[in-house]
């Protein structure tokens, strides 16, 4: 090897040994700035709940879903702006007297409950259909108004029409039954009855109408023949007789409520007001598009026909209160009904919107809406209770809000488990390796401190850049405590091997900052490209964990550089009590015996992978081949929802939700319409904009995987034909109409809401795959009809779909820009593109082999399909933290080059003298991870798991097997930046101040 490259190897010695030479002449220098930070930063640390949020399914503006989302905020304003939970109750019956006595008594305790701040509305199929039905009052009164104000007015219309058409025969009843009672035969009675009417008539029409009706009662109906029916039998004849006349009686526009009159009024109640108003109403409803029966209970409840919103919002809640859904004056719409109760009737929704995201903090480090969700949960059982003593109502509560709760919660139940176990865990691995309890709780003693200032870094990320995921705290503690473990005790290795090779303490320290420090900041050095890549994803989580890790990780390993060789300093070889002294002593000789014998395991193992190379790599290839193949086919779950624990409300009334109202109705999706022109112009509409409308509709009801589709033209809005005729439609029918285009067009009166009820859960493949077909189908259809300017798509699969592909890009160029970091930094310590580039390629047959792993034990064994996040998780972290054990590795092959050996002794010598550290680091990080286990949030437990996984089969099988045989195949070219082919040179000048390079390793390889 050159002189140069010599000197350029023994440049970080130089650095690291200047290190050592301050921290050995002044120990307690880091130790003090260290504490001082600690001290200034734990005031800090209560604000820690103030800067977590739940970022979990964010999305990027730019993303198609986000700027859907973006425009139906902007077209249909959300009142309230905030989160919202779902109370859901089921039983029996839900629709009867008890169980709406349950969903408003529920209603009005939340409503009423002053502790519940940040509740802005509760809503219910009562409370909406009481909101519909006072606008039906209003317009019932309006058209009853203005029909009495009308000149003549209606019931004045009837009066004069029933004292035509009912007047006379009225008279000729009377006269016939008085004639009767004073002894005249019924048959010989009506002749002189109808003489005695007709003359006291004077009126040609009155007698024009006794003419038309005497025929049939005394010739034709014979209504005299019997008695018992003299009556019924006389209205029929003046309904017959009369009928003909209407025409000449009668201008044309009063000819309507003259048939009505007639048809609706009898000779006995002509003049009784309540038959009256029966008829008036009976004439008023076709023509205005009202329910008649509806019309006369508005009539006789607001006699004076003026109703105020106040009076008619009063009326409503009354009348509401006192009926069921069976038995409400008019039919509940199918919007509403299908909003609340489900087909069945045996389940009803109270929803409960608040003031706030979920999110929000206060200054106190407190979350209202969260603090509201316990007090909800507090208060509505006694409320079942109390209005079902039968007990025949569940009660569940779910929805947006409760859902991102028990995100929260998981993960802080994870991180008040994974904490201890994982220090009692990494504690109990290191004292076992160094066989001395002092040692892993001085090197812990340091870790404390890392992990302190990493939590008062995410405070200060949170409070200067934006809040981050809750998640972060949890994986920010596995990393330092596992990293951080792993970098203070391989240099606390390096320096017990110096110790043994009978260094003094203080060259042991600076030949461990010398070499194993140059390995510690190289590998810190890739774990923050790793994470810090993932700061500039551009998907809100991964930015988030990649800003808390990178820091965190710098933070550990500065601490770790710089505490840890004072605490060697301060201790000296005390630090591995009760190994020291003679202890001490006899165990460095039964080491070196080992090591000069050879006999250890990883000497074995590093002569076997020289003696038979291409076996050796040949073997794992081909183990790899179906691990390979499994990793490229295994399917990512888009359901972030199955990532929650079951067995919590919130999860359990997800589940009865779907059971109750179908999988896709918690989180439904949308599509958005936009028309070059507006879908109604006054009271007029465009038709062939309905067309469109429902024809899009047709197409989404057609696509396999959508159950329902709440749209303006159908069982939702209206049929087709009634918004085509807009103009032509009765008055309260075209309020009617005008009223439902609120919730389905936009205040641009261009853009119209079409929701997509999936089949499948709303977050699910078969959802994403649904919706897919949607868009495809309306983008067939839009491509040949101009009018349609503009489609967008979001709710749950569009959102979920767009993260994951935004997703999937941030990972390749992640993977790229990893990999190209990687490659720079080895290059640079390393000298060699094609170990460089061989290092990396490993890794990523780790994190093949892992994944695969991942995917048969989650998705096939236990039932968990894998979040896509997991597969980018695991491929990046692995980048940075298992790389580490190819630094270890070839750092240690490249010094002992340095030294004098060829490439394949220099193998053997570093899988000897690392292999152990190497074992004891890669488990005490896999614990880390593992500890993730015990947790109950799925996602965190498979990416503790895979990485876990993945850190174990790198330092077990490619840094211990295929490494070492990769290097002997390549042979000495490998050791140039351009790969020409290079002999070992003579050991590099020793660095000032640094002992001279010892023969042999850290003793790692014998403990």
């Amino acid at each position: 090897m050159s002189a140069g490259t010599r000197t350029h190897g023994a440049r970080g010695a130089h650095l690291f040994a200047g290190l050592a030479r301050g921290i050995t002449r002044h120990p307690w220098y880091p130790i003090l700035f260290w504490v001082v930070l600690l001290l200034l930063t734990l005031p800090f640390l209560s604000r820690l709940g103030s800067v977590t949020t739940n970022s979990t399914t964010d999305l990027p503006t730019n993303a198609p879903s986000a700027q859907a989302s973006a425009e139906l905020a902007r077209y249909f304003p959300n009142a309230s702006g905030g989160s919202s939970t779902i109370l859901l109750f089921y039983g029996p019956d839900l629709t009867n007297r008890t169980g709406q006595s349950v969903v408003t008594g529920v209603a009005a305790a939340i409503a009423a409950d002053r502790s519940l701040v940040d509740v802005a509305g509760v809503s219910t199929v009562y409370s909406e259909y009481a909101l519909y039905l006072a606008g039906q009052v209003r317009i019932a009164s309006g058209v009853l108004a203005g029909a009495e104000s009308a000149s003549p007015s209606l019931t004045s219309a009837v009066n004069s029409s029933a004292a035509l058409v009912w007047g006379p025969p009225a008279l000729f009843l009377a006269t016939f039954e008085s004639l009767v009672a004073g002894g005249t035969s019924p048959q010989n009675a009506s002749a002189p009855a109808y003489a005695a009417t007709n003359a006291s008539l004077g009126n040609p029409a009155a007698t024009t109408v006794l003419a038309a009706f005497y025929p049939e009662f005394n010739n034709i109906s014979r209504c005299w023949a019997n008695l018992s029916s003299l009556v019924a039998c006389t209205d029929a004849s003046a309904r017959t007789g009369e009928a003909p006349l209407l025409p000449v009686l009668f201008p044309a526009a009063a000819q309507p409520v003259a048939a009505a009159t007639l048809a609706g009024l009898g000779v006995e109640n002509s003049t009784a007001w309540p038959a009256v108003q029966a008829v008036a109403v009976g004439v008023l409803g076709p023509e205005t598009g009202t329910v008649p029966a509806f019309l006369r209970t508005v009539w006789d409840a607001f006699p004076g026909l003026v109703v105020g919103p106040a009076a008619a919002s009063s009326y409503a809640n009354a009348t509401v209160a006192n009926a069921t859904l069976a038995t409400e004056p008019l039919p509940v719409p199918f919007g509403i009904r299908a909003s609340y109760v489900n087909p069945a009737g045996t389940a009803s929704i109270v929803s409960v919107d608040f003031t706030r995201p979920d999110s929000y903090t206060d200054s106190g480090g407190g979350q209202p809406v969260y603090a509201d969700l316990n007090r909800i949960d507090a208060l509505v059982p006694g409320v079942v209770t109390a209005l079902d003593p039968s007990g025949g109502i569940s009660y569940v509560q779910t929805g947006p809000a409760p859902l991102d709760l028990l995100t929260q919660t998981s993960v802080n139940s994870s991180i008040a488990l994974v904490l201890p176990l994982t220090v009692g865990l990494l504690l109990a691995i290191a004292m076992l390796y160094f066989r001395s309890p002092l040692t892993p709780v001085l090197t812990f003693a340091a870790l404390g401190i890392a992990l302190v200032l990493g939590l008062g870094g995410t405070v200060l990320i949170g409070t200067l850049v934006g809040h981050v995921d809750t998640t972060s705290i949890t994986l920010e503690e596995v990393f330092v405590l596992g990293v951080g473990t792993d970098y203070s005790i391989f240099l606390v290795a390096r320096y017990r091997e110096e110790l043994i090779h009978g260094r003094s303490s203080d060259e042991a320290i600076a030949a461990s900052l010398s070499w194993a420090g140059q390995s510690v900041a190289t590998s810190g050095s890739t774990a923050i490209i790793a994470t810090l890549a993932l700061a500039f994803s551009g998907v809100a989580l991964l930015e988030q964990w990649g800003r808390v890790l990178s820091l965190a990780i710098l933070v550990t390993m500065l601490v770790s550089l710089t505490m840890v060789p004072a605490f060697l300093k301060l201790l000296g070889p005390r630090i591995f009590w009760p190994t020291h002294g003679e202890r001490f002593e006899r165990h460095a000789r039964r080491v070196g015996s080992r090591l000069e014998n050879e006999s250890t395991y990883f000497y074995r193992v590093g002569r076997a992978t020289q003696r038979r190379p291409r076996t050796v790599v040949a073997v794992i290839l081909l183990v790899s081949i179906p691990l390979v193949a499994v990793a490229l086919t295994a399917p990512l779950s888009y359901d972030f929802y199955a990532q929650l624990p079951g067995g919590h409300a919130a999860t359990q009334g997800l589940a009865e939700l779907g059971l109750q109202f179908g999988n896709g109705f918690a989180v439904p999706s949308f599509a958005l319409v936009t028309f070059a022109s507006p879908l109604v112009v006054g009271n007029a509409t465009n038709s062939s904009e309905f067309a469109d409308v429902a024809a899009l509709t047709g197409v989404a009801n057609a696509t396999p995987g959508i159950v329902a589709v709440p749209s303006l033209v159908g069982p939702y809005g209206a049929p087709l034909a009634e918004w085509q005729n807009l103009s032509r439609l009765p008055a309260a029918t075209q309020a009617n109409l005008l009223g439902v285009l609120p919730g389905f067009v936009g205040t641009d009166g261009r853009t119209v809401l079409i929701d997509l009820v999936p089949f499948s859960t709303g977050l699910s493949g078969g959802a994403v795959t649904a919706v897919q077909a949607v868009e495809s189908g309306f983008a067939a259809y839009a491509a040949s009809h101009p009018g349609i300017v503009a489609t967008a798509y979001g709710g749950g699969a569009p959102v979920i779909h767009d993260l994951s592909a935004q997703t999937a890009t941030a990972t390749l160029f992640l993977i790229l820009a990893v990999t190209i970091g990687l490659v720079v930094v080895l290059l640079a310590v390393l000298r060699s593109a094609i170990i460089a580039l061989m290092a990396v390629a490993t890794i990523g047959l780790s994190i093949t082999w892992a994944w695969a792993v991942s995917y048969l034990v989650f998705d096939l064994v236990l039932g968990f399909p894998l979040f896509f996040y997991v597969q980018t998780l695991l491929i990046i972290l692995v980048l940075g933290l298992g790389i580490d054990y190819n630094i270890f590795l070839l750092t240690r092959v490249r010094e002992e080059r340095l030294k004098g050996r060829a490439s394949g002794d220099a193998a053997v010598e570093a899988v000897a003298r690392t292999g152990g550290i190497i074992t004891a680091a890669a488990i005490i990080l896999a614990s880390a991870f593992a500890a993730l286990l015990v947790g109950s949030f799925t996602l965190i437990r498979a990416i503790g798991f895979s990485v876990a996984v993945a850190v174990i089969l790198d330092a077990m099988i490619v840094r211990t097997y295929l490494v070492p045989a990769s290097l002997q195949l390549l042979g000495e070219r490998v050791w140039s930046v351009f790969g020409r082919r290079r002999t070992p040179g003579m050991p590099p000048p020793t660095a000032p101040g640094a002992p001279p390079p010892a023969d042999a390793g850290d003793g790692s390889g014998a403990p």
